[in-house]
């Protein structure tokens, strides 16, 4: 008989709407008695607690590596699909994140790479001609001209109907001089005053190997990469060499390159991170233990996979 009551208060109240004082005057049950009832329905199993669109384990990895690295927001998708697709989707909900969140006014940073580059594509045209975009790296040699960063910059700002404020300079030099010398244009000294100001960063992240993008189009050398593994570095963001502990200093690259230093990123309100793969995962979990990185945003491969390596 108590369990045909506790069924009926539940039809009422979560399928008819009823409040707790409608069932309570039904009853004549006290309002306490009901709230009391009704608290207990799911622990007794009479009720079931179903949030749309709520996938458990996406929803556990985003809360487990939001609580692990101290991040604003981890956002998971779903990777059914070759590479090429999940790369899709992941962009696409970046894609939306951005949308969201570049408000009127903003300074948006950018990096480089193919998955920004799809990003930017598909994104949707929203008028924020107060913003600005600012390139976070030096220009890049490379053949697909959109995974550049001044292309992903002049494509953003396409996007959002503003301005876009190039780094004209290359993103690694020889030797350390060069950089000292082009530090002084100013043109250069204005691209890195604006990085300073940036309320938004949308970054990705490197592997360092000799297959990487970076080594493999030229812009650091087969002993280069020697050099900076064997000093512990495993991965980089914004062209910045990191450690699998998230630390960078004493770097023996970081004289030569033109790009926003990890100290200016890490004075960025929101930097957002986009990132899939499996041979990403070393190298997200590194840029994750900087905490330069508020924001992820990745797939379930990878983020489950980030998740196990971190506990090892």
């Amino acid at each position: 008989m108590k369990e045909d009551i506790y069924i009926k208060i539940a039809y009422w109240y979560y399928t008819l709407g009823m409040t707790q004082d409608e069932i309570a005057k039904r009853l004549s049950f006290t309002r306490q008695k009901v709230n009391q009832i009704i608290n207990s329905l799911i622990d007794l199993g009479i009720v079931n607690i179903n949030i749309k669109g709520y996938e458990q384990d996406n929803i556990e990895m985003e809360c487990k590596l939001e609580e692990r690295f101290e991040l604003k927001q981890v956002i998971v998708a779903s990777d059914y699909g070759d590479r090429e697709t999940v790369i899709y989707k992941v962009a696409n909900v970046a894609a939306q994140y951005l949308e969201n969140n570049i408000q009127q006014g903003s300074v948006i940073g950018v990096s480089w790479g193919r998955t920004l580059a799809e990003v930017v594509n598909q994104m949707v045209y929203h008028k924020r001609s107060e913003c600005r975009v600012v390139q976070l790296m030096g220009a890049q040699n490379i053949e697909q001209k959109v995974e550049k960063s001044d292309e992903i910059a002049r494509n953003l700002a396409n996007k959002l109907d503003c301005p876009s404020y190039m780094l004209y300079a290359p993103v690694v030099v020889e030797h350390e001089d060069t950089k000292r010398m082009l530090m002084k244009e100013r043109s250069i000294k204005a691209s890195f005053e604006l990085m300073k100001e940036c309320d938004i960063a949308v970054i990705g992240v490197g592997e360092l190997t000799e297959k990487a993008t970076m080594c493999t189009r030229g812009h650091i050398t087969k002993d280069d990469i020697r050099t900076l593994r064997a000093a512990g570095f495993v991965g980089d963001i914004a062209m910045n060499p990191i450690r699998q502990d998230g630390s960078w200093d004493c770097c023996p690259l970081t004289n030569r390159l033109l790009n926003a230093s990890m100290e200016c990123l890490k004075e960025i309100g929101n930097v957002v991170l986009v990132a899939c793969g499996d041979e990403k995962v070393e190298a997200i979990l590194a840029a994750l233990m900087t905490g330069c990185i508020n924001t992820l945003i990745t797939d379930e491969t990878t983020a489950r996979k980030v998740i196990q390596k971190s506990g090892e």
